[in-house]
């Protein structure tokens, strides 16, 4: 799925809008959504725990679709997979896309925000740099790592060591090098953007692009964890 497949074309909920929903339903560990040429809702194909009920996982379905895009659902066109956690872990998670990149400025100081979405879910990490001092590849940086450790429920942590560029040939590119700590062990990967007209676009593609390599061996390395009542809380919100 690209970004543009997110952005509604007719006031209508896209695919994306939909998945990101569902991702919020207890036990729904993947979803995909399939709209036909009117944008209109045409299939549901889910992977959930079989820690609930079929009926009550596409009931949850009907009803937060609902209440929150207004579209009733017939659950004839509900496809619905139930796998044990452990097998669940063997399924490899949809690689992470940048939603959007962006700086406010309050004060002396300057917000980067960077949005994170993937696997139906999206998160949103922040961090600050001062005006007078910028860091902004820095910055960016740890706005996009602290989305990523909200997107993976916190399973890892990541660290960043360094953010620096280079010429190659007429092009600057961006490095950066981060630190995931799993469990007792840590393992470090590097990451790579051309440098364009927004220095925090091309540090948080670099940081993904150093995480996304391992972005799976990094989720199944640890449990996943499954909430005991009810739709989990919107990844993201502050």
């Amino acid at each position: 799925m690209t970004l543009a497949d997110s952005v509604p074309k007719s006031g209508k909920p896209s695919s994306a809008d939909f998945e990101l929903t569902l991702g919020q339903i207890k036990g729904v560990y993947a979803s995909c959504v399939i709209l036909d040429q009117k944008r209109d809702l045409s299939e549901i194909h889910i992977v959930a725990s079989d820690a609930r009920k079929p009926k009550q996982i596409v009931r949850d379905i009907e009803t937060l679709l609902f209440v929150k895009h207004r579209v009733k659902v017939d659950y004839r066109k509900v496809s619905l997979v139930q796998l044990p956690d452990e097998k669940l872990m063997q399924i490899p998670v949809a690689r992470p896309e940048i939603r959007e990149v962006t700086e406010r400025v309050h004060g002396d100081e300057k917000h980067i925000r960077a949005v994170i979405q993937g696997a139906g879910r999206v998160a949103s990490g922040e961090a600050n740099e001062r005006i007078d001092s910028p860091t902004t590849f820095r910055t960016a940086a740890n706005a996009t790592i602290n989305a990523i450790e909200k997107l993976l429920d916190h399973r890892i942590e990541v660290r960043l060591d360094d953010a620096a560029t280079f010429r190659f040939g007429a092009r600057e590119v961006l490095l950066v090098v981060v630190t995931a700590q799993v469990e007792d062990r840590e393992e470090t990967f590097v990451g790579a953007s051309f440098v364009g007209a927004r220095p925090s676009d091309a540090a948080a593609r670099a940081t993904l692009d150093a995480l996304n390599r391992r972005i799976y061996n990094l989720t199944i390395q640890t449990p996943r964890q499954v909430d005991e009542e009810g739709p989990v809380e919107t990844f993201g919100r502050n």
